[in-house]
């Protein structure tokens, strides 16, 4: 038992503190995470406080980067057993954009929700994402539920872009064209050149046999592509979000259309 491994001090706050200050902060932190000494300086905490959660979840950052998931997960499984509170939510949203462990995510998602209910992770609530593994599963009106709700939890008048991209890919699939259409006119018009908001606007008008409206969008994404715009979520560069395309994919399309 971990208990019985770990001197009776690493269960005292400020002595675990003056560890992570000594081994992290003015450790590990010194050095990029591809450098050996990130772990080295890990490791030496973890052999002194094996009960020290964030030690394992910064030991797992250089695995998640370069999508190491054997070493990556069996770190963050550790990090929520130590501090459920402060880390389910992180390992959710792993499974649900890396890993692509939609069911796993939606039972973390879950249990964080008891936890931080209504609460946000990575910019996004949990209905976001909860959305989104529903959505990638194909149950969609369960997709559409959790999207309606996140939009709901916004505070802002104009809610966040990518969760009027999603909600408006939900309900193309779900072949509510006009609805589709009011929630990627929505996104278009905080991002004009966001690429898959244009793709999928573009879809849904050649749903509604308006090919003119979807070749001028299906140019918007490719010009958004070319100039390097994107979805503009931050962890994109190590991962693809579902839904998200590529040029070969509009160049399809305009073709499709173009005919």
């Amino acid at each position: 038992m971990l208990a019985a491994q770990t001197n009776s001090r690493c269960f005292e706050q400020k002595y675990q503190d003056s560890l992570v200050t000594y081994y992290a902060d003015n450790g590990a932190y010194k050095y990029s995470y591809n450098n050996p000494k990130w772990q080295t300086y890990l490791d030496s905490l973890i052999a002194i406080c094996p009960n020290i959660a964030s030690a394992y979840r910064e030991k797992a950052i250089p695995y998640i980067k370069k999508g190491d998931w054997a070493k990556a997960m069996p770190l963050e499984d550790k990090a929520v057993a130590l501090a459920p509170v402060k880390y389910m939510d992180y390992r959710a949203f792993l499974k649900c954009i890396f890993t692509k462990d939609y069911e796993g995510a939606i039972v973390d998602f879950e249990a964080a929700e008891k936890l931080h209910p209504n609460n946000f992770v990575m910019d996004h609530s949990y209905s976001f994402f909860k959305g989104v593994c529903y959505l990638a599963m194909g149950q969609l009106e369960k997709a559409a539920a959790f999207f309606e709700k996140d939009i709901a939890m916004q505070s802002s008048s104009k809610p966040h872009f990518n969760s009027l991209w999603y909600s408006g890919v939900t309900q193309l699939e779900l072949n509510n064209y006009q609805k589709a259409k009011q929630f990627l006119e929505g996104s278009v018009a905080q991002g004009e050149f966001h690429p898959e908001a244009n793709f999928y606007l573009a879809l849904t008008n050649e749903a509604l046999n308006d090919k003119i409206s979807a070749l001028k969008y299906l140019n918007i994404a490719l010009q958004g592509l070319k100039n390097g715009y994107t979805h503009n979520e931050d962890n994109r560069i190590y991962t693809n979000y579902p839904y998200e395309i590529t040029m070969f994919e509009v160049n399809e399309a305009i073709k499709r259309i173009s005919k």
